[in-house]
């Protein structure tokens, strides 16, 4: 198979693109920032508590960034609408273990022994116009362990300091 003169700009065009590479990346930034403080309250006993969220809007995902009630440094993700944004978070099943019992099922039973103390579950309300954030720390039950009342603080790009490091 021979090759014409009209395969050689199609050949230059590709190889022009391929030596030119992808188109240069951009970095995911958290465009908002959620400083929030308030109430933590739990077994008829009520604590000062904050969580500063930072949102990634492009991939709806809301990092810890700061908090003395949620884990720090875990990345939820978030539902936005009109009126608020909405976060849930699942953690791992805690309490699996397996039992073998002799003649039974091919030996083998697989028992959950969940501790229904333990947090299992995270949600959390956020008004978009009003800044109130409520939330609910639940275990394997679907059981209150926890609530949260606070209030947002919003801070976009503009409003953030620099990093010093």
């Amino acid at each position: 198979m021979t090759r014409g003169p009209a395969a050689r700009p199609a050949a230059a065009l590709a190889l022009a693109l391929l030596l030119a590479g992808p188109p240069p990346a951009t970095a995911q930034e958290f465009s908002r920032q959620l400083l929030c403080s308030g109430r933590f309250s739990a077994n008829d006993k009520t604590t000062p508590a904050h969580v500063d969220l930072a949102l990634r809007f492009n991939s709806r995902t809301a990092l810890v960034q700061r908090s003395n009630v949620l884990p720090v440094g875990e990345v939820l993700n978030y539902v936005p609408s009109p009126v608020s944004y909405a976060v849930t978070y699942l953690l791992p099943v805690q309490g699996t273990q397996v039992l073998v019992v002799p003649g039974w099922l091919d030996n083998t039973v697989v028992v959950l022994q969940p501790d229904l103390k333990r947090l299992n579950q995270v949600r959390l309300a956020i008004d978009r116009q009003t800044g109130a954030l409520e939330g609910q720390l639940l275990n394997e039950a679907d059981r209150v362990l926890g609530t949260l009342a606070m209030q947002c603080r919003s801070l976009g790009e503009a409003d953030l300091p620099s990093p010093k490091y």
